[in-house]
């Protein structure tokens, strides 16, 4: 059996559940489970084993179908500062339940002080019995419970409420000081930023001692150029790079965490240039980033087009007299579940009949995913257009200011939807239940998730012109019916608003092109992977045994 390995070091707090890069990952991993001479060792820094074992889990996948490679503790940094988060969570809930247990005590004690003076002043044995069952401290204690309940309930919604005026934030600040602040978003402070470097440092050494030691890995896979360490390792490396989006959008990402992005972006930089060997989605991103903007060699870059990302398993009931009522059923209960997490509006649970027609874009917000034109066109067609359709999207507002200030200003709070860390199942139903899939993205390594998924599960697609989609969805008569312009929000508007009205004609024009593309499994992206991996870790074989020759 041949092994390879896939390096990863994502930081303790990304969730790959809610990553495209992690449902990437996801589905790479479930086709390699089923290469029976193959097997995957998957190298990690500690704090990411949890995290994996959540995106197994979320994906149906075992542990024992790979090999994780890890330091065995996690550094007592990291450790300290997953204590003050908890200790600071623990603070918030006890000043919350405090007050509350202490409205339950002063209603017990009054209720006991009553049955007191009562029991001193009655004169009949049966009226006696009952005061003392009623005074009883067990059933005092039942209706302590049955109250702190009820108010904690109350207070939950109040504070939802709250936090949805969007007035809570200097408040907060000035009663808790910087402790919180520092413990939560840790990135914002520019010591922190540095002991978490010190931190990564020392974890990659540790990971190398162990990558360095399994010579039994023929070649080693990194699936994005976040990570120059990767270059560390002597084995054969083959490195992703799914786009280099700080390249084309400097000034949409400078005010947006500054000089983190910008590290970041020099990170990336410094890994393409120690690199060895690439892989891409596309051949846009192999020529015009990788051979012309980093002078990388053609023949060192292969293009691996993405599989058809499928959602339809995840919400298909079958045994049903009616199966396509079935999975409706299932996916507005899984709808109402994922209103709940909306971040912006938090009345949102209101809209969960199953009758509310809306659009939908799934995707974190970042200055290359285009959002602010997407509300812009949206507030066009709903106020100047009259369309009845809500906007769903996936991101928190709350990490680009801008959006958060238009959805306000133009008053959408109640129109545009935020639903924040979805489930696979919950993001499949928001598929299948939106009337139109947006993406407006400016920047892509490959044609966007968005086409296979929604179409998967019966949902139309309208998507932006770029030259990645383009590559992918050639047919000139397809892209002018489903194709906008990501850089005029009244061309995006008009195309959506046509797609609205035509949405059976679209689809029926889109699906021929889906059945076509989902014949691409995952396991067929595998077979290409390990190709590649076959044939540099044989090129490296064969260079060192004529070293060894001469």
């Amino acid at each position: 059996m041949k092994k390879y390995g896939i390096y990863l070091a994502y930081p303790h707090t990304v969730d790959l559940r809610a990553e495209g890069l992690g449902r990437q990952l996801a589905e790479f991993l479930k086709g390699a489970r089923h290469h029976g001479d193959i097997r995957f060792v998957i190298a990690c820094p500690s704090w990411m084993r949890e995290n994996l074992s959540k995106l197994f889990e979320a994906n149906g996948l075992e542990h024992d179908d790979f090999e994780i490679v890890a330091p065995a503790r996690q550094p007592l940094l990291l450790t300290a500062h997953q204590h003050l988060v908890a200790l600071r969570g623990r603070q918030e809930q006890r000043g919350k339940e405090g007050k509350l247990r202490a409205q339950v005590r002063k209603l017990k004690s009054k209720l006991t002080r009553y049955a007191e003076r009562h029991l001193a002043q009655t004169r009949s044995l049966v009226a006696t019995a009952l005061l003392g069952i009623a005074a009883s401290p067990l059933l005092l204690l039942a209706l302590s419970f049955y109250l702190l309940k009820h108010l904690h309930a109350m207070a939950a919604r109040l504070r939802k409420r709250h936090m949805g005026s969007g007035n809570r934030g200097q408040a907060e600040k000035e009663k808790n000081g910087p402790l919180p602040d520092i413990a939560n978003r840790p990135g914002n402070y520019p010591f922190a930023v540095r002991l978490y470097s010190a931190m990564e440092e020392a974890e990659a050494l540790l990971l190398k001692e162990l990558i360095d030691a399994r010579k039994d890995v023929a070649a080693w896979f990194s699936p994005t150029a976040f990570w120059p360490h990767f270059n560390d390792i002597s084995a054969p490396r083959l490195m992703c790079v799914p786009d280099v989006v700080l390249t084309d959008f400097p000034v949409g990402f400078a005010p947006v965490g500054g000089d983190r992005f910008l590290e970041n972006f020099r990170r990336v930089e410094k890994a393409i240039g120690g690199g060895q060997y690439f892989v891409t989605y596309s051949e846009d991103v192999k020529w015009r980033t990788l051979v012309q903007r980093y002078n990388v060699g053609p023949e060192k870059v292969w293009v691996v087009p993405h599989g058809a990302n499928r959602l339809d398993e995840l919400i298909s009931v079958s045994g049903f007299v009616d199966n396509e009522a079935a999975t409706k059923a299932l996916c507005i209960d899984l709808f109402r579940t994922a209103l709940l997490k909306a971040v912006n509006y938090g009345d949102a649970r209101i809209f969960g009949s199953g009758s509310v027609r809306f659009m939908f874009y799934a995707s974190q917000f970042r200055p290359n995913k285009n959002v602010l034109s997407l509300l812009r066109a949206y507030d066009y067609l709903l106020k100047q257009r009259h369309i009845s359709h809500k906007l769903v999207l996936t991101g928190n507002p709350n990490g680009l200011p801008e959006l958060k200030e238009f959805i306000q200003s133009h008053h959408l709070e109640n129109d545009v939807l935020c639903l924040h860390g979805l489930s696979a199942q919950e993001l499949a139903a928001c598929y299948r239940l939106a009337d139109l899939a947006v993406n407006p993205s400016l920047s892509e390594g490959g044609c966007p998730f968005t086409f296979t998924e929604a179409m998967s599960v019966g949902t139309p697609v309208a998507m932006a012109r770029i030259p990645v989609t383009e590559e992918v969805i050639s047919d000139p008569g397809l892209q002018e019916m489903m194709l906008f312009d990501p850089y005029d929000w009244v061309d995006m508007g008009d195309r959506l608003e046509w797609c609205l009205n035509n949405l059976d004609t679209l689809y029926r024009r889109q699906q021929p092109f889906y059945e076509e593309l989902a014949r691409r499994t995952w396991l067929d992206v595998v077979e290409e992977y390990i190709g590649i991996l076959d044939s540099i870790s044989s090129q490296q074989g064969e260079r060192q045994w004529a070293y060894a020759r001469a």
